[in-house]
């Protein structure tokens, strides 16, 4: 049975996912299995099997809003409206 994501999780994946944004900033070297991993680590109760499409939700929600993304990550079409909202909020976006 599909588990929704919390605002927690989603928390800790943009977390991981706006720290790999950055390092590609500086010139670093990003691995999705990188994030993917470190979102494991944060996640310990989380099927990991879930984390590389929601990691492709984040791609696309964060596309839609403006915000940087990865091209190491490929962008899911269904991501979630209350990502969107998280996402606004964290990024006090309208």
């Amino acid at each position: 049975m599909a588990k929704f994501w919390t605002d927690e999780e989603y928390e800790i994946t943009d977390t991981a996912y706006q720290d790999a944004v950055e390092k590609k900033k500086r010139g670093s070297r990003v691995l999705r299995s990188d994030i993917v991993d470190q979102c494991k680590r944060g996640l310990p109760k989380r099927d990991p099997a879930s984390i590389g499409p929601h990691l492709g939700n984040l791609t696309s929600a964060r596309s839609e809003l403006g915000l940087a993304v990865l091209d190491e990550v490929a962008p899911f079409a269904n991501r979630p409206e209350k990502l969107i909202s998280f996402l606004k909020q964290r990024y006090r976006l309208r």
